[in-house]
């Protein structure tokens, strides 16, 4: 089948939602065509003509949704997106920021207050409401996954940002014990630190209700501890990074006060001088 106008609107249709599921897909080129489609051989073709462009369509499984998905991507990310026209060159040094904080936590997540106070280490760049404005954005176009009140990385980033943490992150970069491909929504063995997908552990735990790594008894409540460690870990990191912003905050204060008194009384010292040549002036 050649380049047609059934490619471009699929391209379009998927570059401007980013991410839909398989059977979405399947739908869309119908309702368009009138007639079923290949999905494999139309985002193959259509592989073929944006390839030079860095961009490209792939059919991958999203372990949120437990589903195959389609997702649009683009692979010009050697300096963390130059190349990305959506945001502004600061608002992607937070989202830099972000990702390699979610990156270095061993559960894969960050809690929300956790995200918004990392605008903290960027000084003025960004605002707490301009972070919390971002992290809604990148949620709405998947490179970001809200759980409750934690983000974790979205299927996008995930597929996007592989070679760029390879390259800039490798020593974050663990491999599922049973797969053998990146871990970025898992859990580590809480004996053998061994990285597993949660989807390869589930799966696992059908048949031995064992760590497939190390053989010890598997239990749901490990899991809890092992999230319940790393929000205590998380908590003390915000409680730490509050005092100092306080600290911060007293210092400059202290500054400023101590700056205000010496203004008043210089304009204090000033005013007698004037009063004494004043009287001075009036005895002449």
């Amino acid at each position: 089948m050649s380049y047609s106008k059934v490619h471009r609107y699929f391209l379009r249709t998927i570059a401007s939602s980013g991410v839909m599921s398989v059977d979405e897909a399947h739908r869309v080129l119908t309702k368009f065509t009138g007639e079923p489609i290949l999905l494999k051989n139309c985002i193959q073709e259509i592989n073929d003509v944006i390839r030079p462009y860095q961009q490209s369509i792939k059919v991958t499984y999203n372990e949120s949704t437990n589903e195959e998905v389609v997702i649009f991507l683009t692979h010009a990310w050697d300096s963390i997106s130059e190349s990305q026209k959506i945001f502004t060159a600061k608002e992607l040094d937070y989202f830099r920021l972000l990702i390699e904080e979610i990156m270095s936590i061993d559960v894969r997540e960050i809690t929300g207050i956790n995200a918004i106070n990392l605008v903290n280490k960027m000084g003025q760049k960004i605002s707490m409401l301009q972070a919390e404005d971002l992290l809604a954005k990148w949620c709405k176009i998947y490179y970001l996954e809200k759980i409750q009140n934690k983000y974790r990385l979205g299927v996008r980033t995930i597929n996007e940002f592989e070679d760029y943490f390879e390259k800039y992150m490798p020593d974050v970069m663990k491999d599922c014990y049973i797969c053998k491909k990146n871990v970025f929504w898992g859990a580590n063995c809480i004996a053998c630190e061994k990285a597993i997908h949660t989807r390869c552990l589930n799966q696992y735990l059908e048949k031995i209700k064992k760590w497939p790594c190390c053989k010890i008894n598997f239990s749901p409540d490990q899991l809890k501890q092992l999230n319940e460690s790393q929000r205590m870990t998380q908590i003390t990191q915000t409680f730490e990074d509050t005092q100092s912003i306080e600290e911060r905050s007293e210092n400059s204060t202290a500054s400023n006060v101590e700056s205000d008194n010496t203004e008043e009384m210089e304009r204090s010292q000033n005013t007698d001088n004037i009063r004494r040549l004043s009287r001075k002036r009036k005895r002449e």
